[in-house]
Formats: C-alpha cells, structure tokens, sequence
C-alpha cells in the first residue's frame, strides 16, 4: 500500500509541473502605451492604448481610451478586435476606422472591403458604419502605424509619428484610408 501511495503522489506531483508551462503560457501579453494624436481641428489629446496578444504574439484584442469633453465629461472607450487607425473629429462626431489584422479578424467583420471597419460614437455608444460615411477628410492615419512602442517606451509622441509617416517600409493603406485596399487574404 505504500508503494501505490508513493506512486500517486509522484504522478499527481508529475501532472502539476507538467501544467506548469500551460499556466505559464496562459499570460494574457499586454501591452499599454500613450500616445499624442493631432485631430482634424488641430487639437492633441493623449490617447491610452491597450493591445492584447495571444500565444502566437498577434495582437488580438486592441482598446483605446481618450478623453473629449464635447462627447463626455468621463473617459471614452473603443474596444475591438481591430487595429485602430484613425481616431478623429469630423463636423462634430467622433469617427474611429480599424483594420484586421489576421485571417480570424477579416472573416469576423464580414469580410470588409475595403478592409477598414469605421465606428462613430453616437450617444454614448460606438456604432459601426458603413466604409461610405467616412468622409475623406479624416482618411489620414493619426494613430500609431508600426505597432507597439519600441525599446519599452510607453509614450509615443507626435515627431515620432511623423517620422513614422516617412518611412517607405511603411505600405500606403496604413498611411491613409485607401478606398480599394483589399490584403492577400
């Protein structure tokens, strides 16, 4: 009988360090930065992203929260399964415009084309909208392009984003809502 004691106590001890790296690899990889974004008027607020990543370091799940008192005298969220591109004002409603990043994401939104998906923020709550009612003018991107902050920084500022805006590694769909951008899906 104690030989069999012995035994469970060793598979039961084998079972926990063998879930060991299955809880480990269950960390839900956030990332949180600020960010400065020029709006249409000419205003800068500071915008609080949250980019969530899964096993395979795709980011997945991305939350922006801002402040605008005209909308709200509280914090305003946007939370989605796509990677925010643009946040603006535009003739007074507040417009954000994210694209898929993967495969799962694209066939979640219907398939969009072109492939960004707007939101506009109507009575406290976000609405999708047709591609056709974002206007042109805020097709420009003012949110971060090359993902997460690098180096560990935690604050992307708006040179950086101008120099963002240079570089020729950088396709134009990022730079600006491009209306026949379709990705090799």
């Amino acid at each position: 009988m104690k030989n069999l004691t012995q035994l469970f106590r060793r598979m039961t001890l084998g079972l926990m360090l063998a879930a060991v790296p299955l809880v480990g690899g269950c960390s839900d990889n956030t990332i949180m930065w600020t960010e400065e974004v020029k709006l249409l008027d000419g205003r800068v607020i500071t915008v609080k992203q949250r980019w969530i990543y899964d096993r395979d370091r795709m980011p997945r799940d991305f939350t922006l929260t801002f402040k605008l008192p005209e909308f709200s005298d509280k914090e305003i969220t946007w939370h989605e399964n796509l990677m925010p591109q643009v946040l603006n004002v535009y003739q007074g409603k507040l417009y954000v415009v994210g694209i898929p990043y993967g495969e799962a994401e694209f066939r979640q939104y219907d398939k969009p084309f072109p492939e960004y998906v707007p939101y506009r923020y109507d009575a406290g709550q976000w609405r999708r909208i047709p591609f056709n009612e974002i206007h042109v003018a805020i097709y420009d991107t003012n949110m971060t392009i090359s993902s997460e902050p690098q180096n560990g920084a935690t604050h992307i500022s708006l040179a950086y984003k101008v120099q963002e805006m240079q570089d020729d590694r950088i396709r134009d769909h990022f730079k600006k809502i491009s209306a026949t951008f379709k990705s090799p899906h």
